[in-house]
């Protein structure tokens, strides 16, 4: 595979080739491979999040149909208290 850099990161790959003794090419091939890991790692920790959040909103579904809900007056009640008190402060 060939890739086009600019003098700017050949330059640092290079330095980083010499610092640590090895050809450029493992120094690439490394780089890649971290973000390759981190990319999936990213998307499953995405995924899993997501997952959560179903699951709390299902949680949340059952809560309501089996023991009702607040009413919606006094949620912007309980909300319009909260706010005032951090007016206070």
């Amino acid at each position: 595979m060939t890739i086009a850099l600019d003098e700017a990161v050949k330059a640092r790959l290079d330095a980083l080739a010499e610092a640590r003794q090895a050809p450029i090419d493992d120094i690439v091939a490394m780089a890649v491979w971290d973000m390759a890991v981190e990319e999936e790692a990213f998307f499953r920790r995405s995924a899993e999040k997501e997952a959560a959040f179903l699951a709390a909103v299902d949680e949340g579904v059952r809560s309501l149909e089996a023991e009702g809900g607040i009413p919606h007056e006094t949620v912007v009640a309980e909300l319009r208290a909260q706010q005032a008190a951090r007016a206070r402060r």
